[in-house]
């Protein structure tokens, strides 16, 4: 995959703290510690996409069989109710 050059705005504070990795010699450029810190940050956030895919498989369930796939009690089990009631 070719690499794509956006253009993104940022503020001095953000700007200062990506300068300073630059000149401690962190990272060789503006670009590559970017680069790096988007990529240590979807990692943080790969938890999060987990768990977006599995909802995704539970409503297809759900679609599909016409039914909850999973019995939950407590909190989750009135969600899930609650958001059976407003379709």
């Amino acid at each position: 995959m070719r690499d794509q050059v956006i253009h993104v705005r940022l503020d001095r504070e953000v700007l200062g703290f990506i300068d300073m990795l630059v000149k401690l010699g962190v990272f060789s450029s503006r670009s590559e510690a970017l680069r790096e810190l988007i990529k240590a940050g979807m990692k943080e956030f790969e938890l999060v996409n987990n768990v977006v895919k599995a909802v995704e498989k539970l409503f297809e369930l759900e679609t599909r069989e016409g039914d909850i796939p999973i019995k939950l009690n407590g909190a989750s089990k009135q969600l899930l109710e609650e958001r059976k009631n407003q379709s």
